[in-house]
């Protein structure tokens, strides 16, 4: 028989206050789609980390093509044929796409290896792109590229180093359909060539598309490994969670309140055009629409962060002007940003920190913070939401994706915000903690929050909204409403979808 391509064999690595792997076993075979799966914090990233080098083990064996190998930082696993695409892409803007596939490895023209071969670097990352039936432009600064052939340059970048095991953190994450289907089609293409690919995601129906066997981490434990055609969602997620999940969308019904928001013929050139709706108290109103449609656009000129738009913005039935977020702020509107690390949080600071950010003012007396204050309304908010740490003055970035989420809820808690935005509310979040987020979503509308939600998952949106609007080309083309029993009317989805796409429905 032939060896797996990789084995972790009881693989043991705790932290201060933390066992974050315990005796976790995990393979891979030649040619394998290998999906790994978890809640946040189940020790999916730490069990990877290890694996490339970016922290050492305690204790367990890890073996390469049958052999044992010892794997101290990544220059290591890169050696052996182990790479890895991380998430948040690790590319230098400023370079083409050769520079960065060779970067510290570039093929050089002099014994002394002062001379770059531009020629050949070139040629050679024209054939791993080609491998991956890429087409890009390989003279352009990578800024200029679009998130997905970055994806497939960073994809580029580690088969460079001959790997024989590709590990790919949430991939698909800022992808679009097609994208996705393209990332696929070169997985597959991969895995024929007998690379093994790790596949680290929380969508489940990406996971029974591509994965060949699916291995799920609960608590730091291995709780088993099954083929894809003997998993079912709700196995997959009964074995994440460790209990069955009644509904993926707990939706709460509440009566509809008075009006909170209401957006008059607001335009922006180039990006929204009479832009007009209201939401209300104790609703959730679901924007829908493809990428670029507007929607992220118009949750950015309600917060104040979109330049000069036109139009008017009614607060509560009062007209009312919104031009910086610190105007949006102090009239009760919160932001949840798509971009949680980049925009919403400071990854270095403390979570007590981060929670305090949009309402200083309650902490501050004669300019000088009351810091047991501070501690004390984050130890609160941390038990409301069941944020999981065992201190709030350890940084946010040590937290796991549904935390730092939570963190960036309870800050907008804190600022006593009454219409919340929550755009893209569960990207990289596993499925156990999104059914908590969608519980704390009810809980604010219950106690007669606004919550304007916009989301790229389709069902997400159904499950939780009131109503939906749907857009298209900054425009608002489209409005979806629950009929008797609060059910969605039938072809609900498909209208939706085709509004979205201008395939306007009959």
């Amino acid at each position: 028989m032939t060896a797996p391509t990789l084995e972790m064999i009881k693989i043991d690595k705790q932290f201060p206050g933390v066992h974050a792997l315990d005796q976790v076993d995990f393979s891979v075979e030649p040619g394998e789609i290998h999906a790994l799966m978890g809640e946040n914090g189940a020790g999916k990233s730490t069990l990877m980390k290890i694996l490339f080098g970016a922290i050492l083990k305690d204790s367990g064996t890890i073996r390469i093509k049958g052999r044992e190998v010892t794997i101290e930082k990544p220059s290591d696993a890169q050696h052996l044929g182990v790479s890895m695409v991380h998430q948040e892409l690790n590319l230098v803007p400023q370079m083409t796409a050769p520079q960065n596939i060779f970067l510290g490895h570039a093929p050089v023209t002099d014994p002394f290896g002062q001379v770059l071969d531009r020629a050949r670097m070139k040629q050679a990352a024209g054939q791993l792109l080609d491998q991956l039936d890429a087409r890009i432009p390989l003279d352009q600064p990578v800024r200029t590229l679009s998130i997905a052939h970055r994806q497939m340059i960073e994809i580029a970048k580690a088969l460079a180093y001959h790997a024989d095991v590709l590990v790919m953190d949430e991939p698909t994450s800022s992808l679009t359909d097609k994208e996705i289907r393209d990332l696929f089609a070169a997985l597959r293409r991969l895995t024929a060539d007998g690379v093994s690919v790790v596949f680290v995601s929380h969508r489940l129906e990406e996971i029974f598309e591509i994965a060949d066997r699916i291995t799920v981490l609960r608590d730091g434990r291995t709780v088993g490994t099954v083929k894809r055609s003997d998993a079912t969602p709700d196995r997959i997620i009964r074995m994440m969670v460790g209990r069955d999940l009644q509904e993926m969308f707990p939706k709460h019904f509440v009566p509809r309140g008075e009006e909170a928001l209401r957006v008059e013929h607001v335009s922006v050139p180039g990006v929204l055009d009479d832009i007009s709706f209201s939401a209300y108290q104790g609703e959730i109103l679901g924007l829908a629409g493809l990428v670029g449609a507007g929607r992220s656009e118009i949750a950015h000129v309600i917060f104040g962060s979109a330049p000069s738009p036109k139009g008017l913005l009614f607060l509560h039935g009062k007209l009312t002007r919104v031009r910086s977020p610190q105007q949006a702020i102090a009239q009760g509107i919160g932001l949840l940003t798509a971009d949680r690390k980049g925009q919403g949080l400071v990854l270095k600071l403390p979570v007590q920190n981060n929670i305090a950010l949009a309402n200083l003012d309650a902490l501050t007396r004669w300019g000088v913070i009351n810091f047991r204050k501070r501690e004390a309304a984050a130890i609160r908010f941390r038990n409301e939401l069941d944020i999981r740490t065992p201190d709030v003055q350890r940084p946010v970035s040590s937290l796991s994706g549904g935390n730092q989420q939570k963190v960036v809820l309870a800050k907008w808690l804190f600022s006593q915000a009454k219409i919340l935005i929550f755009e893209e509310p569960t990207r990289g979040v596993d499925v156990g903690a999104k059914v908590e987020i969608y519980q704390l979503m009810n809980h604010l509308v219950e106690q007669g929050v606004c919550i304007l939600m916009i989301s790229s998952e389709l069902p997400e949106v159904m499950g939780m909204s009131d109503r939906v609007l749907v857009m298209r080309s900054g425009q608002i083309v489209s409005e979806f409403k629950r009929s008797e029993g609060n059910r969605w009317p039938e072809n609900t989805k498909q209208d939706i979808l085709r509004y979205a796409m201008g395939e306007f429905a009959t």
